[in-house]
């Protein structure tokens, strides 16, 4: 298809789809050969691992052909081929696959990877003009998640600084605008409370001292973006509160459980257990208040 878009065989007006490219991304970061793979010499049997990291390469060497149609295409001056985030994901996922299970020996290979599949997303952004979307971050966020274990508390801090990249991205004036129709409603706004119990989990996978208070932390900053922020225009008086620092990620039942479990298992911390309580308490205030996505369970209350 490549060939013949080169070649003008059928005329000018064919040009491959960015689905096209899509779908073959896709494919490949789901090949699974049972480990087998034929070459000159004959059959050989290859890795699972290595298969993972054969596929990520193609993954990634199709969407650059993808990019190389793209800005033939905008060099004349057509606003017809329009590239999206889903191509990029996909690539991503595949980077993401080729992760190992984590351990002291791996650490340092792992955290190159996804620091790797994180420059698509940059590249993607800044190189490319293409926005993410919510999966974009998804994928990234769960494998630093992942990542995250007791002494690597350098992979929660990766996470964190991800979201806070998103969250300073959010034009949370477009978002509410009623004058622009292509704005968003509320339910499109993100990082969404996915991502921020991501990042929550990440810290409480640290089971540290210092992992539950950044839990603690962003998830007091959550509450304070949703209750008590208000949305303002650039050119109003209140200097407490910027539009760029506003988000709708409403804190939820899963928020509140993993930093009451970071807490509970913290016992060295001499505020562990007021901390924990007082969190079960203002979710008991919140049910009792009408949220009733807020009502407490038994795994809560045997934190």
């Amino acid at each position: 298809m490549i060939k013949l878009y080169e070649s003008d065989e059928l005329g000018s007006d064919f040009v491959p789809e960015p689905r096209a490219f899509g779908t073959c991304i896709a494919a490949w970061s789901k090949y699974d050969p049972t480990s087998e793979k034929s070459n000159d010499r004959g059959r050989r049997w290859v890795s699972s691992p290595r298969q993972r990291l054969h596929n990520a390469d193609r993954a990634e060497s199709i969407l650059v052909e993808l990019e190389r149609v793209a800005r033939k295409e905008a060099a004349k001056n057509t606003n017809k081929y329009v590239l999206h985030a889903t191509p990029y994901n996909i690539a991503i996922l595949a980077r993401v696959q080729t992760l190992e299970t984590i351990s002291q020996k791996t650490r340092w290979s792992n955290e190159g990877i996804i620091l790797h599949a994180q420059s698509i997303l940059e590249h993607m952004e800044f190189e490319m003009g293409v926005a993410a979307d919510p999966y974009t971050y998804s994928i990234l966020l769960n494998a630093w998640t992942k990542q995250s274990c007791p002494g690597n508390e350098k992979a929660a801090d990766y996470a964190e600084e991800l979201l806070r990249r998103r969250i300073e991205d959010v034009d949370i004036s477009k978002i509410y605008s009623d004058d622009d129709p292509s704005a968003k409603t509320v339910d499109d706004v993100w990082p969404n409370v996915k991502h921020y119990s991501s990042v929550l989990k990440a810290h409480a996978n640290c089971r540290s001292p210092a992992g539950a208070r950044k839990a603690l932390s962003l998830l007091s900053e959550m509450e304070k973006r949703f209750y008590d922020a208000k949305v303002i225009s650039d050119d109003d008086d209140d200097a407490d509160f910027h539009v760029d620092q506003k988000d709708a990620a409403k804190p939820d039942l899963v928020c509140y459980s993993i930093v009451i479990d970071a807490f509970a298992k913290q016992k060295q911390l001499s505020e562990s257990s007021s901390v924990a309580f007082r969190l079960l308490r203002a979710m008991e205030e919140k049910y009792l208040a009408g949220d009733m996505s807020m009502k407490p369970n038994n795994r809560i209350y045997t934190a």
